[in-house]
């Protein structure tokens, strides 16, 4: 299979919340969709990045809009497809106004603070431990998850104790790739290479990082059925290059409370 599942998320106005009942007390963990912002055009409407070419105005009345939701200031990082982890106790504010680790594919957080990981394809991995003291917002892409980011940042969070959310992500089945790559992958990372829906050689990454975790020693693992490239309501790199227009950036975001 090239899906997995996970709960039913709770939706409340920008953010669809995971279920408390899955969160140690005081943990908050969720992700947004593509609806409710300020973005017009390609980026519609509540896109959150700033290096796609939307207007910077709109991303950042979206982002104080997120912000103001959720009742924190988040941290933000330049995600770069490695696995440099950073914490956001090392965050600076930047010159768009805005908490940043500079590049990292990773963000640690502990009590008070809060981070999101942008994406338009690629996993947004959310991990928490099970004392609810410390959790991670990482950016799997294709390079982060054949570098090992996952078992990284377990390194970086000191135990496997914990609850792991894959959000939504661009499906094996339409997630397109050349048959020599598809090999290479399945050779390190057996049962990645999948079949798209065009009958075509592709990559189940989602798929992938779940085993991964699972090798580390997760158990509480919940992975969304979204799939971005098919998802009117999440924005795709993949679906909008298809349709040769731009498009902007979801995130996945943790609160450590």
């Amino acid at each position: 299979m090239d899906e997995g599942t996970t709960n039913t998320p709770r939706t409340s106005g920008l953010v669809d919340w995971i279920d408390p009942s899955l969160l140690p007390r005081g943990v908050k963990v969720g992700f947004t969709s593509n609806v409710g912002g300020a973005s017009t055009g390609d980026h519609a409407s509540f896109n959150l990045g700033f290096h796609v070419g939307d207007d910077p105005g709109a991303v950042s009345a979206n982002r104080g809009l997120l912000q103001r939701e959720i009742g924190v200031e988040l941290t933000w990082m330049s995600q770069v497809h490695g696995k440099t982890i950073a914490r956001a106790s090392e965050a600076s504010r930047g010159e768009l106004g805005y908490l940043s680790v500079g590049e990292a594919d990773a963000v640690v957080v502990e009590t008070g603070q809060a981070a999101a990981v942008m994406v338009a394809d690629c996993v947004p991995l959310i991990v928490v431990t099970d004392d609810g003291k410390r959790g991670a917002a990482v950016h799997v892409g294709r390079a982060g998850f054949d570098l090992g980011i996952a078992h990284a940042v377990l390194d970086a969070l000191g135990t496997v104790d914990v609850v792991a959310f894959l959000g939504p992500s661009i499906a094996g089945r339409c997630y397109e790739v050349g048959e020599e790559l598809a090999t290479q992958f399945d050779s390190r990372w057996p049962g990645t290479a999948v079949t798209t829906r065009w009958g075509t050689p592709g990559l189940d990454i989602a798929g992938g990082l779940e085993r991964q975790l699972q090798a580390c020693g997760v158990t509480n693992i919940h992975r969304s059925p979204v799939c971005t490239y098919a998802s009117p309501a999440h924005y795709s790199h993949r679906r909008a290059t298809h349709e040769g227009r731009k498009t902007g950036r979801f995130v996945g975001l943790v609160h450590i409370g």
